[in-house]
């Protein structure tokens, strides 16, 4: 007798199971799933953020030039947008000299000095009978503020601002 007939045949090993993973895998995973998290946190944020701003340009959009009320429409349309992203203990009360530095100051310097007559015009306007600027050019200088004065992009002092218009 041959003694190769009395060998076994080769046993292979058991195939490798993806379970349990390695600490690497699941290291990754959750890195993963923190980042996908994150970036569905800001997104949402970004959006939510800029909701107030769509809002009070959509209604900005609406308005009739036309009528006599218009400026007194715009104005009310930037307050409430800047109640969107401000706290109403501050912007609430603004009115007149107040209401139109707190505008001019949610601009850049670039903006501020390029605005700031057109934003006192038509602050002032409210209170006389013949407005000191026309409906279209409040309705331009509001979708400016609108567009690059919200959201606001830099924390600001609202009481020290508050306190510097009330000295003007």
């Amino acid at each position: 007798m041959n003694p190769l007939d009395q060998l076994a045949d080769i046993q292979l090993p058991q195939e490798v199971s993806i379970w349990p993973l390695a600490w690497g895998w699941w290291i990754s995973a959750i890195f993963v799933l923190i980042v996908v998290m994150a970036i569905v946190y800001a997104t949402r944020r970004y959006m939510l953020n800029r909701q107030a701003k769509k809002a009070a340009l959509a209604e900005l959009s609406a308005i009739d030039l036309k009528q006599k009320k218009a400026i007194s429409q715009i104005n009310i349309v930037l307050k409430r947008a800047a109640l969107s992203y401000f706290p109403a203990d501050y912007i609430a009360p603004l009115h007149g000299p107040q209401w139109s530095a707190f505008l001019i100051s949610q601009l850049s310097p670039k903006q501020q000095q390029r605005l700031e007559s057109q934003l006192q015009g038509l602050v002032n306007s409210l209170y006389q009978d013949a407005p000191l600027i026309s409906a279209e050019q409040a309705f331009s200088t509001a979708k400016v503020w609108l567009s690059s004065g919200l959201p606001p992009k830099r924390k600001t002092n609202l009481s020290a601002d508050l306190k510097e218009a009330a000295n003007v």
